[in-house]
């Protein structure tokens, strides 16, 4: 915590000696000396940081917790500095302050008091540091930066492995007995184990597999917060089942729609993450026992929950930890890697390492070599000792494998099992957690200690995550790459190390990224939370908490009620910097609560955002479930903020002082009603990511060359003479945009001559002209939607898309025929591809003369028109998956034997019940129906 505090201040004062060097020279040297001083302490406290994990030293302790609080303070005064300068928004930055600097006498007694505040600051530093070098000395310890453990290698490989279950075969086959077979009641199974055993890997692997997705025709799998309520279990459960309905406005309508939704439905639903007080029997009684052999799965970490479940049917299937072989089996696959790919570490070449299985001759063979022998002598070695420290525990094998995968030089391997195997069996997994983290570099340890500040058990967007990091100052862009490309290489090697979990990935059309969602173990989360919490660096308050420290950097408040907020009404967060928090939903406040407001207007919703007005150093603020129908004035104050995010359906309206905001980067009010901001917004030179629903687009904007995401936007004014505000976004990454017409296609396609950094483009509107696509090669794209009817010309019928790097495309309500899908079989990268009532005809041909060569997906939904689907042999020669929705007068006609031959899955959503069963034949085996 230390490292990363003092690392993340050196490079806030790198920047402000930079930008200031030119107008504060006097304040400037100090500053430089300043970093100067902490860059060399910041070598000594991470390898102290380390070694008091490992000594528990009391006067190491102090100095560390001691140097991490100057940091923090010399972070206030910088901050507290900049607050204080009066900008004006129409000029450059550097302007601004020099016209503050030397206005007048008041402004120079702010340089004098900050060049002050440094000094003091620097005379406590030695002072801190002087005592370290007394204290130490004479109780014979002292820290000395040779000690560090080897380096480790930084390198992002095996981010994208899928996570393998390795050893519980016999419980994989237990948990589908349990739920493909038995009686139609519905019953329940409880799967329990230790933290980190492996029990939500073994329950997805199982609820993803194809005999569970067949035979059930509703799932849903949730992932709950500690302090979810029941209330809010209910209604997560039916937002996954139900994502495009409407949430019903009251408790009991919640209920009843998830009831009757089931009702007639086989149903999975797999439940993880509720704490011990909660009370299932609320939640159990809302799914409906419908003797359609439904099953609910409960994954507990915690004994004890049969009382919580008493009176229902409860099958338990506890998982143990794993025996010796299968430990190093798993234990081989993180540390050597994929396919045994760093085994010629171990024996100098001898062996292929492109090959995952050796036979035993090959390997004694490869072991005549003394070299080779030798390491093959400490490879298993090494793999007796990981069995001896990890006991068999999944999580403990995972990171630890992956931490000697990052070593350099095997002998050293030794050296860092040594102090593990000395450790209490009991404490052996926070001694691994505690390497881990060690290990991280110092910019990595600031990312990972952030998720502490996000709420527990979720699945968080990887674009979310890398914002956050970016406002909060721990990216630092490399020549030719962005903030967002710095941070999902940051979060590839987090995911790479074991940190962090890969829960969905994105399309292969993201280039940047192919990680859509991520994860954060619980173990490795309370870790995060414990360091934060032992600085005062995060406060986390629930219910009716009482806020503990001014102090706090960084705030997480959940299920905020009227009653809670009267606990914190009265405290003061004058050093906050960011805060999340998570309103109780509308439905659950009491009749007292809302009583005398409207839905969307609780009243201690609006005092909470004011008295966060009152923060002038916030930088990000995250707001779930908020009820007001406008934000106060008051947010305009807080100049440092860079990221705003507000989920709350009735917000309606954005203050006019919102630009005011000069640093924002992100405004996120996707899940809002907000149509329009004030056009002095549009100014704002900083902004990078804006995300709406229905935002409507101004007719100019400034000069945003940072723009990397517009999306929700609706263009309610013409564009003439070639211009729109996209010509002022040349850097815009993601673009989504509806309300299109001809008055905006020619000023659209001179625009994408400028913006060659697109990779998404969505577009809704009026006759799209195919020449779009053919004039300008937009080389980058990668996923297109277009939602509204495709114009092609006569002379453009022999033209191709100049898209080379396509690889997903959705038609909605376009109209094409026949040689248009012709036309999009030519794409050479062309991987999904989804039509949604978009083809005009009564036939669908799918040819080898087709193309789509390198298509794995497709989508046929609402084709109203189309009576016959044939597709003939040799054609689609890679798609693995292939869903039919609403197609109720289409007829399936498969011509040849070598017929789509790599098919994994084929779903079957509200067709006939016999639709497609003679037809398909042996490939009917594949089918797994749904209905909605």
């Amino acid at each position: 915590m230390a490292d990363s505090a003092v690392s993340l201040v050196l490079g806030k004062l790198g920047d402000f000696v930079s930008q200031e060097a030119g107008v504060l020279k006097e304040v400037g040297n100090d500053v430089v000396l300043f970093r100067d001083k902490l860059e060399w302490l910041q070598t000594f406290v991470q390898e102290a940081d380390h070694r008091r994990r490992r000594r528990g030293n009391a006067y190491m302790d102090v100095w560390v917790r001691q140097t991490r609080q100057v940091a923090l303070d010399v972070e206030d005064i910088l901050d507290e500095f900049m607050l204080r300068v009066n900008v004006e928004e129409s000029q450059p930055m550097w302007k601004k302050w020099f016209k503050f600097l030397s206005a007048c006498a008041t402004q120079i007694s702010v340089r004098r008091e900050l060049s002050g505040k440094i000094a003091m600051v620097r005379a406590r530093l030695d002072q801190i540091s002087e005592h370290k070098t007394v204290y130490m000395q004479e109780n014979g310890d002292s820290t000395s930066a040779t000690e560090a453990e080897s380096p480790s290698i930084s390198t992002v490989y095996g981010w994208d492995d899928e996570m393998e279950m390795v050893g519980f075969e016999e419980q994989r086959l237990s948990l589908e007995r349990l739920l493909l077979e038995g009686d139609k009641s519905r019953s329940i199974v409880s799967i329990v184990g230790e933290s980190g055993i492996g029990k939500r890997t073994l329950a997805c692997t199982v609820y993803d597999g194809p005999a569970v997705k067949r035979h059930f025709k509703a799932r849903a799998s949730a992932r709950l917060p500690p302090c979810v309520t029941e209330a809010n279990a209910a209604h997560y459960i039916y937002k996954i089942l139900c994502p495009f309905a409407e949430t019903p406005a009251t408790m009991e309508g919640i209920h009843g729609a998830l009831s009757n939704y089931l009702k007639e439905r086989s149903y999975l639903i797999m439940v993880n993450g509720a704490n011990r007080f909660f009370n299932w029997s609320s939640v159990l009684d809302v799914l409906p026992d419908n003797e359609l052999g439904s099953r609910v799965v409960i994954v507990n970490s915690l004994d004890g929950s049969e009382a919580a479940l008493a009176g229902q049917k409860v099958y338990e299937l506890r998982i143990s930890h794993l025996d010796q072989k299968n430990s190093i089996l798993l234990f081989r696959h993180h540390a050597l890697g994929r396919a045994n790919q760093h085994l010629n570490r171990f024996f100098h070449g001898k062996l292929d390492s492109s090959r995952s299985e050796y036979k035993e001759a090959e390997m004694d063979e490869a072991c005549k070599d003394p070299p080779a022998s030798e390491y093959q002598k400490k490879l298993d070695q090494t793999c007796k000792d990981m069995f001896e420290i990890t006991g068999g525990l999944p999580l403990a094998i995972l990171l630890l494998g992956r931490l000697l995968q990052r070593k350099e030089f095997p002998e050293q391997w030794g050296d860092l099992l040594k102090p593990l195997k000395s450790m209490k069996p009991s404490s052996r997994l926070e001694g691994i957690l505690a390497l881990s983290f060690d290990d991280l570099p110092h910019h990595l340890k600031s990312c990972f200690l952030y998720f502490a500040m996000m709420p527990q058990n979720m699945s968080y967007l990887a674009s979310m995550v890398v914002r956050k990091w970016a406002v909060e100052g721990f990216l630092k862009p490399r020549k030719g790459e962005s903030m967002e490309d710095v941070g999902h290489n940051y979060l590839k090697e987090l995911i790479s190390r074991g940190m962090v979990r890969v829960d969905e990935k994105a399309s292969m059309a993201s280039e940047e990224s192919m990680a859509k969602r991520v994860i954060i173990h619980q173990r490795l989360y309370a870790m995060a939370r414990f360091e934060n919490q032992e600085g005062s660096f995060l406060d986390i308050y629930h219910s009716t908490d009482i806020p503990s420290c001014t102090a706090v950097r960084h705030l997480f408040v959940q299920n905020l009620t009227a009653a809670a907020y009267t606990h914190m009404k009265e405290a003061s967060f004058p050093k906050l910097r960011s805060v999340t928090c998570a309103f109780s939903e509308y439905w659950e406040s009491t009749g007292k609560e809302r009583q005398g407001s409207a839905v969307g207007d609780l009243p201690h919703h609006n005092r909470f955002l004011k008295h966060l007005g009152k923060s002038k150093l916030l930088r990000a603020m995250e707001l779930h479930g908020l009820q007001v129908k406008k934000l106060p004035h008051v947010i305009g104050s807080l100049i440092h903020l860079r990221y705003l995010c507000i989920q709350d359906s009735c917000l309606v309206e954005l203050p006019s002082t919102i630009a005011n905001l000069i640093n924002l980067q992100t405004l996120n009010i996707a899940g809002t009603k907000v149509e329009k901001v004030t056009p002095a917004f549009w100014k704002i030179q900083t902004l990078r990511h804006v995300i709406a629903k229905d935002l409507r687009l101004p007719k100019s904007v400034g000069v945003l060359k940072n723009m990397q995401t517009l999306e929700g936007m609706v263009c309610v004014h013409p564009w003439h003479n070639n211009t729109s505000p996209l010509h002022s976004m040349i850097n815009v990454r993601l673009l989504k945009i509806s309300g299109l017409t001809s008055h905006h296609w020619g000023a659209l396609a001179d625009a994408f001559k400028l913006l060659e950094s697109l990779l998404e483009v969505y577009l809704t509107g009026k006759d799209i002209p195919f020449h779009l696509f053919t004039k300008f090669s937009l080389r980058r794209l990668q996923i297109l939607e277009l939602c509204g009817r495709i114009i092609v010309l006569s002379e453009e019928t022999k033209e191709r898309w100049s898209l080379p790097n396509l690889t997903m495309l959705e038609l909605r309500n376009s109209r094409v025929n026949q040689g248009f899908i012709n036309m999009i079989g030519k794409l050479p990268r062309l991987a999904k591809l989804e039509l949604v009532d978009a083809y005009e005809g009564e036939e669908l041909l799918l040819s080898q003369e087709s193309g789509f060569q390198h298509l794995t997906e497709l989508g046929l939904h609402s084709l109203s028109e189309l009576s016959e689907w044939k597709i003939e042999s040799e054609s689609l020669p890679k798609v693995e998956t292939i869903i039919v929705y609403n197609c109720t007068n289409m007829r399936l006609k498969l011509e040849g034997e070598q017929v789509l031959k790599n098919l994994k899955e084929f779903h079957v959503v509200d067709m006939p019940n016999d639709w497609g069963e003679e037809e398909a034949g042996a490939l009917s085996e594949k089918f797994t129906r749904h209905t909605t």
